[in-house]
């Protein structure tokens, strides 16, 4: 077995801004109107980039595809899903991306679940990466499962955790060859932002379990410094973006969110080629 640990320094999100910031997803969501395939904001203007392909919106079973930039048509190899929308038990969403590639076929599938919106307790995320074709297809896919319980979080990140061995933030990465055991704990740091220490465990599946040992001795070094580095860029782009971002609710914060549903002023989606019939919303 192999064993990591590293911690990272973050700028803290206030708990009340992350409901606050759920609850606005919300709204922007159900604040859309549907018209066919059409997805328009309140004030008319059409989403672009996105068309409701099939069901009614927001209801279990109604799928969403992004409009493929070359020729103004839903793109068929991505969709999301909802499988839930209540707030007050569960929000979730299966996100699907296909590769086509004749050598290698994948298949992402990404299950996102939140119990509740009204008052966020847990959330789950599970990916699955699954491949067809040829002859080594098993050891090119795999699940990760994380699961995060919003109740310990931010106590724990306040020092005020009863059950300091219970990770908040918890999950599996299983592979045909290994099997991963990841915990996020965090703590208070001294300046009031937080101190997140992440901590995995490799076991070898099959015939890489009497392996992983030499393995490890030759790359061990180098994966962990590998991984720390990543998770030490993966921190200094959220202190960067974070801070601006948790100042600011209400309205402004609706109009952050909804802003980042369109694209940019001189950006325009594209046009529809003669002969095709786009899901999307007419000008």
């Amino acid at each position: 077995m192999a064993r990591f640990q590293h911690t990272v320094t973050l700028a803290p999100v206030p708990r009340q801004w992350f409901e606050s910031c759920v609850t606005t997803l919300h709204d922007v969501a159900e604040d859309l109107d549907s018209d066919g395939g059409c997805l328009r904001l309140p004030d008319g203007r059409p989403l672009p980039g996105l068309v409701l392909s099939e069901g009614s919106h927001l209801r279990p079973g109604a799928r969403y595809r992004p409009v493929n930039g070359k020729d103004g048509q839903p793109d068929a190899d991505r969709a999301a899903t909802v499988l839930a929308w209540d707030r007050r038990r569960e929000t979730a969403l299966e996100v699907v991306t296909v590769d086509e590639d004749p050598a290698h076929p994948a298949r992402l599938t990404c299950v996102l679940r939140l119990l509740s919106a009204a008052r966020p307790r847990e959330a789950w995320l599970t990916a699955t990466l699954g491949t067809t074709g040829g002859k080594r297809a098993e050891y090119l896919g795999g699940t990760v499962r994380l699961h995060l319980d919003l109740g310990r979080w931010w106590p724990s990140a306040a020092g005020r955790n009863r059950r300091p061995l219970a990770a908040p933030l918890g999950g599996t990465l299983t592979h045909a060859l290994a099997r991963a055991t990841v915990t996020v704990v965090p703590r208070p740091a001294p300046d009031g932002r937080w101190r997140v220490t992440v901590k995995a465990r490799v076991r070898g599946r099959s015939l890489v379990r009497p392996l992983l040992p030499v393995v490890m001795a030759f790359m061990g070094r180098r994966a962990h410094r590998s991984i720390a580095e990543a998770l030490d860029g993966a921190a200094r782009e959220w202190n960067a973006r974070l801070p601006a971002l948790v100042h600011k609710e209400g309205e402004e914060l609706r109009a952050e969110l909804t802003g980042g549903l369109l694209p940019p002023r001189d950006v325009h989606p594209p046009r529809a080629l003669p002969g095709d019939t786009p899901l999307g919303c007419p000008e």
